[in-house]
C-alpha cells in the first residue's frame, strides 16, 4: 500500500477476499477497503454502488477509488451494526427498518441500471445447494442420501415455478451488514453495507436473508406479517400464495447451502463457524414445513424429521 494508506486498523471481516480498515485523517474516519485479491468485486462495488446511491437509502458515500490498487475508501457508518445492538425484545423494530428500505429498493430500481449485473440460473442454486451433498451429508454420516435423485428433485422443484428474476438482489442483507444511524430520520437510519456480491433475482431474496438470518436465533412470530407487507407495498406480477411458496423453496436453498458451509469452514479449522449449525437447521425445517408436498420435501423430511 502507499503512504496516504499507513495508519490503518484493520477491522475484522467474513468470508470474504477483501480487507477492511479503519482510518482517521483530519479527525474524519474512513473506510479502506482492500480489494487486490479480487478484481471482481472490485468492479461490482463500483457498478452496485453507481445503482444505490440514486436510490433514497442509506449507503456510504464513496470519497476515493484507486483503480491500480483496487481500493475503495467510503465514508465510515460506525459500529452500530444490527448484530451487535440486537435484543430479542427489539428485534421487530429492526427488522421493520430493514425490510421498509427492502421496499424503497424494490420500488425504485431502473431495470437498464442493471444491465452490468449477473442474474440468477439454475446453476447457481445446484452449486450452491452441492455444499450441502459435500459436506453436511458426510459430516452428519448419512450413507442412504442419494445425491442423484436430490439434484433431479430440486430441477423439478424450480423449473415448477415462475421466477421473475429482474430486481436488484443485495444477497447478504442480514444483521452484520447493516448498520443503525441514530441522526438519521425513518428508514435513513437503515445503514446498508457489503453490497459487492450483488445480482439480479427473486424480488423476495434480501427478504428471506434478513427474515431467516442462520447468525441468530431470534423468533420468528413477525416473519409471515413481514412477509405479507413486503408483498402487499412492492409491485409484482406473482400473486401471494406463489411469491409465499418461492420465498420458501429459495430459502431452502439458501439454508441449505449456509449448512454445508458450515461445515466446510468447520472441517477447514474454523470451529467458530460451528456454533451457526442449530440454528440453520431450525431455519431450513421451517422453510421445509412452509412448501407444499414434494418430492424434495419428502427428502428433506428424511434427513432433518424422521
Amino acid at each position: 500500500m502507499n503512504n496516504f494508506l499507513r495508519n490503518l486498523t484493520e477491522i475484522k471481516g467474513g468470508l470474504s477476499k477483501k480487507k477492511i480498515f479503519r482510518k482517521y485523517e483530519k479527525k474524519i474516519s474512513k473506510i479502506v477497503i482492500d480489494f487486490s485479491k479480487d478484481e471482481t468485486e472490485f468492479n461490482n462495488f463500483i457498478n452496485v454502488y453507481e445503482i444505490l446511491k440514486k436510490l433514497n437509502i442509506s449507503i456510504p458515500k464513496v470519497y476515493e477509488v484507486h483503480s491500480n490498487k483496487k481500493i475503495i475508501i467510503v465514508e465510515d457508518f460506525g459500529n452500530n451494526n444490527f448484530d451487535k445492538i440486537f435484543k430479542e425484545h427489539q428485534v421487530y423494530s429492526l427488522l421493520k427498518l430493514a425490510v421498509d428500505n427492502l421496499i424503497i429498493i424494490q420500488n425504485s430500481l431502473v431495470e437498464e441500471d442493471l444491465n452490468k449485473l449477473n442474474k440468477y440460473t439454475y446453476n447457481d442454486l445446484k452449486n450452491e445447494i452441492s455444499e450441502f451433498v459435500d459436506y453436511y451429508i458426510p459430516y452428519k454420516k448419512i450413507s442412504n442420501f442419494q445425491a442423484d435423485r436430490f439434484y433431479q428433485s430440486w430441477e423439478n422443484s424450480y423449473n415448477s415455478q415462475k421466477f421473475d428474476f429482474s430486481s436488484l438482489i443485495h444477497k447478504d442483507f442480514e444483521f452484520i451488514n447493516l448498520i443503525l444511524l441514530n441522526e438519521n430520520n425513518l428508514h435513513l437510519k437503515c445503514g446498508i453495507i457489503d453490497f459487492q456480491s450483488a445480482f439480479i433475482g427473486f424480488k423476495g431474496w434480501d427478504l428471506f436473508s434478513i427474515l431467516e438470518n442462520p447468525r441468530i436465533n431470534f423468533t420468528r412470530k413477525y416473519n409471515e406479517d413481514l412477509i405479507k407487507f413486503f408483498y402487499e407495498s412492492i409491485t409484482i406480477n406473482n400473486d401471494f400464495f406463489e411469491f409465499r411458496n418461492q420465498y420458501y423453496l429459495l430459502n431452502l436453498c439458501r439454508q441449505s447451502r449456509l449448512l454445508g458451509r458450515w461445515i466446510k469452514l468447520f472441517k477447514n479449522g474454523k470451529k467458530e463457524y460451528l456454533k451457526y449449525v442449530n440454528i440453520t437447521t431450525k431455519r431450513i425445517i421451517s422453510s421445509m414445513n412452509n412448501l407444499p408436498s414434494s418430492d424434495l420435501k419428502t427428502i428433506y423430511e428424511n434427513i432433518f424429521i424422521n
